[in-house]
């Protein structure tokens, strides 16, 4: 099985940073997972004004070849958004993402792994799947960049 792995390095009020790496073992069955973009950026806004700070769409492109059973994408954070001594917890991040099935809509976590897609069998051309992250603001947060780090694992177990 071969299988790429993208990891996004998230930060409030700035960006994040992609970083993809690849593990291939030999097997007829192939998945491949890719990002769109190395950012993914939250702007500076006002929580009077902007309760929620939506990111620009990220694109997730993925390919599930020889695969008889079920596959699924996972996304899990490092930890907390981080600034400092400051953090704002990483469950004030959710997203929405499209098209429905396979994608779904969640909340992000550190704990669990949470599930973004999922589905069975080939999905062989490759197909795509828009992603929205939010941050819920607040006044709560003390000015300054905040970051985690955002994995991203596509498996057919």
């Amino acid at each position: 099985m071969a299988h790429r792995v993208g990891r996004a390095l998230c930060a409030a009020a700035a960006t994040c940073a992609l970083v993809l790496g690849a593990s291939a073992l030999a097997s007829a069955q192939t998945l491949s997972l890719t990002l769109s973009r190395t950012t993914i950026p939250f702007a500076s806004a006002d929580p009077d004004t902007t309760p929620a700070i939506t990111a620009p769409v990220l694109i997730v492109t993925y390919r599930v070849r020889g695969n008889p059973g079920n596959w699924v994408i996972t996304l899990r954070a490092s930890g907390d958004l981080s600034g400092g001594s400051a953090t704002i917890p990483v469950s004030q991040v959710s997203w929405v993402a499209t098209p429905s099935p396979p994608f779904g809509s969640g909340v992000m976590s550190a704990t669990v792994a949470q599930t973004l897609a999922s589905g069975s069998g080939n999905v062989d051309p490759s197909r795509t799947g828009q992603v929205t992250f939010v941050l819920a603001n607040s006044w709560d947060y003390s000015v300054g960049t905040y970051t985690a780090l955002f994995t991203f694992t596509l498996t057919a177990p």
